[in-house]
Formats: C-alpha cells, sequence, structure tokens
C-alpha cells in the first residue's frame, strides 16, 4: 500500500514539476535552484528540475555542486529536512538520489554531513534502497585523508548519535591508509562500548586491501580474541561475516576461518545463526567442504518462525541440489526435518522442493530412503513435495540402491507408506507400487503388492486409476504384467457386481442429506479458495472483479497518447476434476483407519 500509493503521489508531483518547468525552459538550472532556495522551496524545485530533464540530471548535480561550493547555496543543510512519506514534499528517494549524486564533490564540514547522511538513511526506514546514500558517504571520505579521521573522532565522542557511521568511515579510511585505519578497527573491537564493537568487527571484514599487502593476519586474530572473549549476538554475527570475508581474501586461512565459525555459532545465538544463513545462502558455491559441515551442524537449529533465516537456508540448500552436493543437501534435509519432528518445516523448502522434483534421480533417492525411514515428519515432507507438483500426473520410481528389494518386510513398508500418504495422488502412488514390483523377483511380495493395487487403489479409484494401470499393463511382461492384469480383473468383477444388483433407494442419501453435504462442501471450498487466494502474488498485485453473467468484460484503459481506450476480453470456460475415494462415502472410518495405520506403523530394528 505504502508503495503504490508513494508512486502515485511521485507521478502526481512529476507532473505537476514539469508543468511548472515548462515556461523556464530558456532559463537555466541555476537560476531556477537559486530562486527555488530563496523561496524555501529548494527541495520541491530539485526534483521538479531532475523531472523535467530526465536525460540530462548530471547537469543538475554538477549545479548543485558548483552553488553549493561557490558558497552560495547550503545543498547539506537544506537536504536535512528530507522526509519520507512526506505530503507536501518531493518524492523521496528520487530527490535523496540527486543528494548521493552530489555528495561525493561537495566541500562541507564533516560533522554536517554525516548529521545529513545519518537523517537520510534513517528516514528511509526499512526500504531495500535505504544504504545506498552509505556508498556516497565512503566517495565524499575518500576524497580528504582527513576526512576519515575526523569522522572517527566525532564518533567517538558521540557513539550513541554516529556509531551507524562507524563501518563506513574505516572503509573509506581504508583506501587511504588501510594500515591505520585496519589497526583502529581493531582497537575498536575492544572498546567498551558495545555499539562501536559491534560495526568494528563488522567492519575488519569490508576493509580495502591493497594488491600484494600481506595476508589478514592481525585481522583474524583481533577476531579470535573476540569470538573468545564476547557473548553479544550482534557481534558474533559479525565476526562470522567478518571471518568469511577474510578467507576469501586467503584460502590458506580456511581452519582458522572454520573455528571462528564454531566459536561464534556454538553460542547459539540468533542474529550468528543468520549470518551463517546468509553465507550459505549467497556463497554456497564458495564453500569449502569443511565450512559447508560446520553450518550444516548448526543450521539444523534454526526455528520455524525465522522465516528470512529459513530462506536462506532453503536458497542455499537448492543451490547444493542444482549445482553442488546433492548428497550432502539431503542428508542436511533429513537432518534439519527430524530436528524439529512436530513442525511442517518442509513447507518453508519450497525452492528445494522445486530443485527436487525437476530432478527425477532426486525424487526417487528422497521418496524411497523417506519413506523407508518412516518417520513421520519425513513422509508428510515426501507429501509436500509431490503435492508442489503442478500439472499432469506425477509418476514416480522408486531408487533401487535405497532398499533391498527381496526383503518382503521393506518393500511392503514403502508400500504402505506410499498409499497411506500419497492416497489423494491415486496414480504417483499406484507408479510407487508398479515400480516396487519392477524391483522385486519374490511370488510373495509381488502378490501383496498386487493386493494394494486392487484395495485401496483401484477400488477406491476407478477412473482415471484404472485408465492409467490399463495402459501400464501393455508395457509390462512377465509376473509383473499377471499381477497387474490379476489387479484388473478383480476390480472389473466387483463394479459387474455392483451393476448386477441395481439402484437400491436404501443405499443412496436422501435429499435433504445430500443438500447438506452440498452446503458443507462448497464452504470448505469456498475457504480453501480464499486462503490460496491471500497467497497469490498475482492477484495481491491486481484488482479483482466478480462477473455475475454475460460473454465478455469491457475496461477502459488509458493509453501512451492519454486517451482511453476501449478493452473487451471474451469469457471462456475452464474446468478441472476431482475423483474422490469411493470408500469416503461407503465406509470412511474404516478408509480413515487404514490410511491412518498405513502411516503411522514402523519397522523395529
Amino acid at each position: 500500500m505504502l508503495v503504490n500509493s508513494g508512486l502515485r503521489t511521485g507521478c502526481d508531483r512529476e507532473n505537476k514539476g514539469a508543468k511548472q518547468l515548462t515556461g523556464e525552459r530558456s532559463v537555466s538550472n541555476r537560476d531556477v535552484l537559486l530562486r527555488g532556495y530563496a523561496t524555501g522551496n529548494f527541495l520541491d524545485t530539485v526534483y521538479a528540475c531532475s523531472v523535467a530533464d530526465r536525460k540530462n540530471r548530471n547537469a543538475l548535480v554538477l549545479e548543485l555542486v558548483t552553488l553549493h561550493n561557490e558558497g552560495l547555496i547550503d545543498v547539506v543543510k537544506a537536504f536535512e529536512s528530507l522526509k519520507i512519506n512526506s505530503s507536501s514534499g518531493p518524492d523521496f528517494f528520487p530527490t535523496r538520489h540527486i543528494f548521493e549524486k552530489a555528495l561525493p564533490d561537495i566541500n562541507a564540514p564533516v560533522p554536517s554531513v554525516m548529521r545529513c547522511v545519518l537523517h537520510l538513511y534513517r528516514n528511509a526506514a526499512k526500504d531495500m534502497a535505504a544504504g545506498t546514500i552509505i556508498e556516497s558517504f565512503i566517495d565524499f571520505l575518500a576524497k580528504e585523508p582527513t576526512r576519515p579521521r575526523e569522522t572517527l573522532t566525532e564518533i567517538e565522542a558521540s557513539p550513541d548519535m554516529f556509531a551507524d557511521l562507524l563501518p563506513a568511515t574505516l572503509i573509506a579510511g581504508s583506501h587511504i591508509d588501510n594500515p591505520f585505519y585496519l589497526s583502529e578497527a581493531i582497537r575498536l573491537c575492544e572498546d567498551n562500548n558495545v555499539e562501536l564493537r559491534r560495526r568494528a568487527v563488522f567492519s575488519i571484514g569490508r576493509l580495502k586491501w591493497p594488491e600484494g599487502s600481506a595476508k589478514p593476519e592481525s585481522a583474524l586474530a583481533a577476531l579470535e580474541r573476540s569470538a573468545a572473549a564476547e557473548t553479544d549476538d550482534q557481534i558474533l554475527a559479525g565476526i562470522i561475516k567478518s571471518a568469511f570475508a577474510l578467507l576469501q581474501l586467503d584460502k590458506a586461512q580456511e581452519p582458522r576461518a572454520v573455528s571462528l565459525f564454531e566459536i561464534a555459532l556454538s553460542k547459539r545465538g540468533e542474529y550468528a545463526l543468520h549470518a551463517a544463513s546468509e553465507v550459505f545462502a549467497f556463497c554456497t558455491g564458495e564453500l569449502p567442504v569443511s565450512l559447508l559441515d560446520c553450518l550444516f551442524g548448526y543450521l539444523a537449529r534454526v526455528k520455524s518462525t525465522n522465516k528470512g533465516t529459513l530462506h536462506n537456508v532453503d536458497l542455499g540448500v537448492s543451490h547444493l541440489l542444482e549445482k553442488g552436493h546433492p548428497e550432502k543437501a539431503i542428508q542436511f534435509l533429513e537432518n534439519l526435518l527430524l530436528a524439529h519432528p512436530s513442525e511442517p518445516m518442509m513447507e518453508a523448502f519450497d525452492g528445494a522442493a522445486r530443485e527436487i522434483l525437476n530432478n527425477k534421480v532426486l525424487v526417487s533417492k528422497v521418496l524411497t530412503r523417506w519413506f523407508l525411514h518412516g518417520d513421520k515428519v519425513l513422509c508428510e515432507s515426501v507429501h509436500t513435495i509431490i503435492g508442489a507438483h503442478h500439472g499432469d500426473d506425477l509418476l514416480l520410481e522408486i531408487d533401487p540402491t535405497e532398499l533391498q528389494s527381496a526383503d518382503l518386510t521393506h518393500v511392503m513398508f514403502v508400500a504402505r507408506k506410499a498409499i497411506g500418504y500419497l492416497f489423494m495422488q491415486p496414480i504417483s502412488a499406484a507408479t510407487v507400487l508398479i515400480s516396487l514390483m519392477r524391483h522385486t523377483t519374490d511370488n510373495t511380495v509381488l502378490t501383496e503388492l498386487g493386493a494394494l493395487l486392487f484395495d485401496p487403489l483401484l477400488l477406491n479409484f476407478t477412473g482415471k486409476v484404472r485408465e492409467y494401470v490399463m495402459q501400464s499393463s501393455k508395457l509390462e511382461s512377465g509376473k509383473v504384467k499377471e499381477v497387474i492384469d490379476k489387479a484388473l480383473k478383480a476390480i472389473d468383477e466387483y463394479l459387474g457386481y455392483l451393476r448386477a444388483v441395481g439402484d437400491l433407494t436404501a443405499l443412496h442419501p436422501g435429499e435433504a442429506q445430500r443438500e447438506a453435504h452440498h452446503r458443507y462442501f462448497s464452504h470448505l471450498m469456498a475457504e480453501s479458495y480464499k486462503a490460496a487466494e491471500a497467497q497469490s502474488v498475482f492477484l495481491n498485485l491486481v484488482s479483482k472483479s466478480v462477473l455475475l453473467y454475460g460473454r465478455k468484460s469491457i475496461n477502459y484503459v488509458n493509453g501512451p497518447d492519454g486517451q482511453s481506450h476501449r478493452m473487451e476480453i471474451g469469457l471462456q470456460t475452464h474446468g478441472t476434476e476431482m475423483e474422490f475415494p469411493r470408500m469416503e462415502n461407503i465406509d470412511p472410518f474404516g478408509l480413515d483407519y487404514m490410511l491412518r495405520m498405513f502411516r503411522n506403523e514402523r519397522i523395529r530394528t
């Protein structure tokens, strides 16, 4: 809402500003800016000038720098009054962007620039563009060797006010004199003020290192001292980020970097864990195996309420599944799920689920391994992964390397788990049973699998499942084909017996019962639709209208020429169908009991 409202307001102001300057094309930006400054409308004038001449904003920036450095205006003081979501002021981010481009070349007292930059940074709140002003501030400081030192003095004098600018100051200084500002960062890592320590530790990994300079030995030593002494979670998070940054500078420091990760994560802070998840998510391909194993040991304890951390872990796992170490990724995912047996953690790993679904080998491995394990959270996770598939029915295979095919107990255990958890994806469940038939030569196993194919699958789903099994029979041979044909014959005989009985009124619900069930089912579908609609990205971006009748919808859309154009969209029919299990109406309690048994049974070890 805020973004859309801001865009509309910005457009309105943009059009207004452009109109105001239309009659002033012959007047230079210099005159317009001076007049705006004199009348107290400087920021509105800056924004209007930028809108009026989008292609030549550099000229506007140069004019601002010139006017300020000549002492005719005070750009820094003027921008201290810029605020976000102001009903009367200019659009915040486009206007601030002009200041960002001008800042490196402005000559102004360091304290006033510090106050202005902090104001513009904090006013942006949590917007993703909030930090762009800091990059300009670094360039401003790096222009003069005295500026970083003066800024550092101001920060230490008023840490509560200026602590946020410490990383930018140390980074800018390291471009000028790396040894001095490295020593300052190390000194501040042991300062009495926790805010300065937090930012000093964070800065160590971001300093500019000259080419050919000595390896960051002293920096790592400072991090090691902090890791041993600190309990502050944010400092530990900074240690993790800086340790990885230093590892990228010198791969030979891998043991020390891994040790720093171990120490910081062993203190079980959530900030530290989130920092580790960011390293895992965005630098997955650069992680050495030893560090990857270290991260796996701690990331498995992430809380289900920490959505941002879970999202990062999902990104890292997805990358490993796609390009890295799929076996490690699956094992880690399994350990994470088992560490949270009562929580639906797999729902947070939609990226990993997609990667697994896109790889038939991985689907087979995960399905077989996790069903064979039998733990509820793993089996439910298989159901979540398969449920993420859209489109045609998903045809599944088991992975014979995960299963002892000659073992009746284990084969039947996987088959019953597949039915228990994939019962409402019956074709997928049927493919698992037929795949198990292909990988066994034991007649007893084949007979048991054929019985499960008949009851409950064919017995409950006599439509598409029966059609699929009939097609599969044509592709199979030998004993597998015999077992499938026997199951098909059994269901044909069952349906024949039912038709021979004829219609019995006593077996059909009355009109009142049918109406009650219809209302109940309609209510369930409506609630389900609302829940799905609430999560739809598309429906959250566009408006929705309901047509009661007609053959087409008519809308009027403003075109580039400013004219309203008629758009007609013809209505088309869309449909879907669901096959409900027959026993849901005949014996719902018996069906539910059987599926619960299949889901909850375990193999004694």
